[in-house]
């Protein structure tokens, strides 16, 4: 071999290594098994020196290979076109041995068939690669060509590093898979587990109600009516938390108005006319801190309906929130008596 040929040889192997590094970079970069499939087979075509290339998609069901992404093929081909598994095709004698194929005289092969679609597009010579999946093989990556062009082994080895880097890029897609599934039953789990407390936390209210209407002693009915206040409040906190998409913390802002509604509502149908005012800033807080707070809102605003607006007169109760330095303030304030 002349110097000259030794140093086209050399920039040849230089130039495979470095798209080996593209397509590496390319790999970790994007997000959709598709694009680096397309991307694996452009690359494979131009680092052997061809304008064909493909990736093959084994299919056990039908015991064939889709052509799952691909360049230089004919419209019509990439997504549709199919060849045989086994000794029907290069690639099917490739996933067979779970070995790579080399093949520089076609037409000449005793180890298996030349399949239509190489034919038809005057393929030559061609190179097989397995791509490992998860559990078993994905299929296979082919690098094709029409001229005189010889494959050699480096050629191989190149082509199967690029099968390499698309096998760690089908690795990532199906583990992004597996988390999608296990984040829905998570979701589905959180559905059916909020579902179960909120009927809990009902039924416990009622039977509350319903035991407060049989006690005859006044004393006694306040005691039930206060623990079966504290359940409703748990219940509307929960609810919260769950619709707000935090488990951990509360928008309680957020709840602190829902709970002015809700009260004012109560109160409007009540003897005693009385409005309550929500004054908040955006505020999240730990479950934590939550529903101590909430208790003791809770307290204040019946504090303030039950003592400061006697004789049936309307009032208004503000409940405001600010938080500053490092501190939460809650003010629960009315216009009753005092």
């Amino acid at each position: 071999m002349s110097m000259e040929m030794e140093k086209e040889e050399l920039e040849y192997r230089l130039r495979q290594q470095s798209l080996v590094s593209e397509m590496g970079l390319y790999a970790l970069e994007s997000h959709r098994f598709a694009e680096v499939a397309h991307k694996a087979s452009e690359v494979a075509a131009q680092g052997v020196r061809s304008f064909l290339a493909k990736v093959l998609e084994y299919r056990e069901r039908t015991n064939d290979f889709l052509v799952y992404a691909g360049v230089g093929w004919r419209e019509g081909v990439v997504g549709r076109a199919t060849v045989g598994a086994g000794v029907e095709s290069p690639a099917g004698y490739a996933l067979y041995c779970g070995e790579p194929v080399l093949a520089n005289h076609l037409s000449e092969e005793a180890r298996f068939r030349t399949p239509q679609l190489l034919a038809d597009h005057g393929v030559e010579r061609a190179i097989n690669v397995i791509i490992q999946g998860h559990g078993r093989p994905f299929g296979v990556l082919e690098a094709d060509t029409v001229d005189d062009t010889r494959f050699d082994s480096h050629d191989t080895a190149f082509l199967q590093a690029i099968a390499n880097v698309l096998a760690l890029g089908l690795e990532r897609r199906d583990a992004e898979h597996r988390l999608a599934r296990a984040l829905e039953d998570k979701s589905t789990l959180l559905d059916e587990l909020n579902h179960r407390v909120k009927n809990n936390l009902q039924v416990v209210s009622n039977l509350l109600t319903i035991e407060t209407r049989r006690l005859g002693d006044p004393a006694a009915q306040a005691r039930f009516r206060t623990v079966n206040d504290r359940v409703s409040l748990l219940g509307r906190i929960h609810n919260h938390l769950y619709r707000s998409g935090h488990p951990r913390e509360i928008e309680l802002d957020g709840y602190v108005g829902e709970l002015c509604e809700n009260l004012s509502a109560f109160y409007a149908d009540a003897v005693t006319e009385i409005r309550l005012d929500a004054d908040t800033a955006p505020i999240h807080v730990d479950l934590e801190s939550a529903i101590p707070l909430s208790l003791i809102i809770n307290e204040l605003i019946a504090n303030s309906a039950e003592h400061a607006f006697p004789e049936a007169r309307p009032g208004a109760i503000e409940v405001a929130l600010r938080l500053g330095d490092g501190w939460l303030t809650v003010t629960v304030a009315d216009d009753g008596r005092g």
